[in-house]
């Protein structure tokens, strides 16, 4: 029998220098990590079904590697869905498997805790060029602890890692979700929707508004509703930093009910106070800006969320 000699497609072999290096950056993050009082925990890569399966992954979902049934479990004669062939599958990213780590195990564990993962994780997306069906994820999350500290330190920690790593000139991205909840509230959406709206909004980057806009229609929403929605992002992205956070929440506070607004002012009053905190540090080496357009495609994400961009590397 011949051998085949490239990896399945979608993987990939790592070679001795690479590794090296691989090994020296997973270093520095845990050493970094460590510092700010991370402790690193390991979980398996497969995960039952059941929770891969939580409505939590978003598109994730879609991409999951399943297993097949072993031994007796497996009884083709009786086959008659797919639950019948298959009950586990590789995990698609580090948090679901988390959230039942600190489930089965919160009894034993501080609080708050934080977490520090790093390990593979398995999409069966389209492979193109820098995008694998295995890839190394690293997770830091703190569970137990519901002020704005978290937030705070998620960032000082995670720039401090790639600063020390040599990256410099980054920008920090942050939004919250119930922000783009409320704007999609806004232009009159239903909440069974926002999630269709977000999708199409993640994509602005890559098509701009006018394809946002397309995408809204074929998704067939209303036009009105897209554009209303549409000229309040627009209106947003012509400020910048803390005065975007100002038109947005002076134009949506007006037309909101009593309890909504008391919401969307603590949501700004949240963000202002994370910024703010994070620049009266010192940090050197990034900028840190509110962008109304950052939609993180997990439905497990209701707060605070931030992305890194490096637009000199690609991403």
């Amino acid at each position: 029998m011949s051998l085949i000699k490239k990896p399945v497609t979608g993987m990939r072999d790592i070679l001795p220098e690479e590794m090296r290096l691989r090994r020296y950056v997973e270093g520095v993050i845990r050493d970094t990590y460590a510092k700010f009082g991370f402790t690193e925990i390991g979980t398996p890569v497969v995960e039952s079904l059941e929770n891969l399966n939580s409505k939590q992954g978003g598109e994730n979902e879609k991409l999951i590697f399943k297993i097949l049934k072993r031994g007796e479990k497996l009884k083709l004669e009786e086959v008659q869905t797919e639950k019948d062939l298959s009950d586990s599958g590789l995990r698609y990213d580090l948090t679901v498997p988390l959230v039942r780590f600190f489930a089965n195990h919160t009894n034993e564990l501080p609080s708050p805790f934080k977490a520090l993962q790093m390990g593979y994780v398995f999409r069966a997306d389209r492979p193109q060029k820098g995008r694998y069906r295995q890839f190394m994820q690293c997770d830091i999350d703190i569970l137990g602890e519901a002020s704005n500290l978290a937030e705070i330190e998620l960032i000082l920690a995670t720039t401090q890692a790639l600063v020390t790593l040599g990256f410099h000139d980054f920008k920090v991205r942050i939004n919250d979700r119930r922000i783009l909840k409320a704007m999609a509230r806004y232009g009159g959406f239903e909440e069974k929707d926002f999630d269709s709206v977000f999708i199409e909004l993640d994509k602005l980057e890559k098509i701009g508004l006018d394809g946002v806009e397309d995408a809204l229609m074929e998704d067939g929403f209303e036009k009105e509703q897209v554009s209303r929605f549409l000229q309040l992002v627009k209106k947003v992205m012509e400020k910048s930093g803390l005065d975007a956070l100002k038109v947005l929440a002076e134009t949506i506070l007006p037309v909101e009910g009593e309890e909504e607004e008391d919401s969307i002012a603590e949501v700004k009053e949240n963000l202002e106070e994370i910024i703010r905190a994070v620049e009266e540090t010192g940090s050197h080496g990034f900028d840190l800006v509110f962008d109304v357009t950052l939609v993180r495609g997990m439905s497990y994400y209701i707060g605070t969320i931030f992305e890194i961009a490096m637009p000199q590397y690609g991403g």
